[in-house]
């Protein structure tokens, strides 16, 4: 038999199912322990494990934040028989590598390597990780280093020859704008929500209008993705994410973002918003300001009769009459599985009821961009409101800018509240004003 049939014939040893355990992608949390010289840090972000094909070895990514400093880690995972433990190799984003032995008995993972050491437990459902860690500069004495709690948010195994990469992206779709994206699911609050991502960089998440999903940004968003690690949702209802048992509404959709947020281990990120998209972005930016970096907020008002009245009239007739239309539309086709009439009914819901969320706006420390047409479907006098409440239109800023505000105002020459999405020139300043520096705390 020659080499080459003996790698062919050979089959992984069967200790190494026992690492089926780790398989799946896990949100991160915990805390280290603090030192002399150093405060305790707080742990936050994601873990993925999952089998290279034929299943010799497991590919571990870490992402995660401990205090202020990003740590991105990929740890290769093995069986070593003669020794009967689990050799890991690990490579991170500082330069940094080493190995680990990894060794099980009695349900209990012992990590250890160099100058530290793991004791690392599972819940009786399997869904929960608990590891304990320790240092020692002699071998002897050991002292706490930190504490962190894993929780499973999907388990890889339910999709055979699952061999994506971090972050669950199991699949690659063709998008509206010509290029490639990655897509998933992510479960959160009872749905099962729809993304995409496109491009590497800074997060930014993308929420759409009512009815239509992420199509709406295909002319913008390959300005977007050329530097930013754009993430298109599909919110409640709309697009490929399934409707649930229980109503539209701003703020649980904001809450539906946070929490893809804290699933996808990005700690902060920038958020732009379109109309029934900018008010979720509204929401979130006031019930969770930890998730965001920068807000933009495009063709939306504060309060309901922000809304030009004719606006306001259409809104109330939309229902499940309203909703026989879309059968002569491209969504129908490119979307065939939206209960439309439950859409339009719950948005009807939605849209008339009344808000003002003017002394919450106000409270918003993140920078914000408010984009509108100048023949927009938001009153003009409502825009300077808007502006007025984030500081703006107050004073001249000065011939330093010195005393400009942090939120900035857009309004584009000959578009309206159903074609902004289509210019150009939007892309452009929302790129501006994203790379622009943070202000001054």
């Amino acid at each position: 038999m020659t080499e080459s049939e003996i790698q062919q014939s050979r089959a992984p040893d069967s200790a190494l199912k026992r690492l089926d355990i780790f398989v799946g992608r896990w949100i991160t949390e915990g805390h280290t322990w603090a030192t002399s010289s150093s405060p305790a840090l707080r742990i936050t972000g994601t873990d993925t494990y999952e089998w290279l094909p034929g299943r010799f070895f497991l590919l571990h990514r870490a992402d995660v934040q401990i205090g202020d400093e990003e740590i991105k880690t990929i740890e290769i995972i093995g069986y070593d028989a003669l020794s009967q433990t689990y050799p890991m190799h690990y490579f991170d984003n500082q330069g940094n590598s080493g190995t680990y032995q990894a060794s099980v008995r009695d349900g209990i993972w012992t990590f250890l390597g160099g100058s530290e050491r793991s004791k690392v437990t599972f819940s009786d459902d399997g869904n929960t990780i608990t590891a304990s860690w320790e240092h020692s500069d002699n071998g002897l004495n050991w002292l706490p280093l930190m504490e962190v709690k894993l929780t499973k948010v999907e388990d890889f195994t339910a999709h055979p020859g699952y061999t994506a990469p971090a972050n669950q992206d199991r699949e690659i779709v063709h998008t509206h704008s010509g290029k490639s994206a990655k897509s998933s699911a992510a479960p959160l609050n009872g749905l099962n929500m729809y993304y995409e991502i496109h491009g590497t960089g800074r997060p930014l998440i993308l929420l759409h209008g009512g009815v239509g999903a992420s199509e709406m940004f295909g002319p913008i968003l390959p300005k977007l993705a050329e530097n930013t690690r754009v993430v298109t949702v599909h919110l409640q209802a709309h697009g490929r994410t399934e409707d649930i048992d229980r109503p539209l509404s701003f703020e649980l959709m904001a809450d539906d973002i946070a929490a893809l947020i804290k699933f996808l281990g990005i700690g902060k990120a920038d958020l732009l918003g379109y109309s029934l998209g900018a008010g979720v972005a509204l929401q979130t930016a006031i019930r969770h300001p930890e998730t965001i970096r920068k807000l933009v907020v495009i063709s939306a008002p504060f309060s309901r009769d922000g809304w030009y009245p004719e606006v306001l009239e259409g809104m109330a007739h939309m229902g499940p009459e309203a909703a026989q239309s879309m059968k002569q539309t491209p969504l129908y086709q490119l979307y065939p599985d939206i209960e439309w009439e439950v859409l339009f009914t719950k948005l009807k819901d939605l849209l008339r009821q009344d808000y003002n969320w003017s002394r919450d706006v106000a409270t918003i420390r993140a920078p914000i961009m408010l984009a509108f047409a100048d023949a927009d479907a938001v009153r003009t006098t409502h825009m300077a409101e808007f502006f007025a409440l984030l500081g703006g239109g107050k004073q001249d800023a000065g011939l330093d800018d010195s005393l400009r505000p942090t939120a900035w105002l857009t309004i584009l020459p000959g578009t309206t509240h159903y074609n902004l999405l289509s210019s150009p020139e939007l892309a452009s300043l929302v790129t501006r004003f994203l790379d622009a520096p943070m202000p001054d705390a």
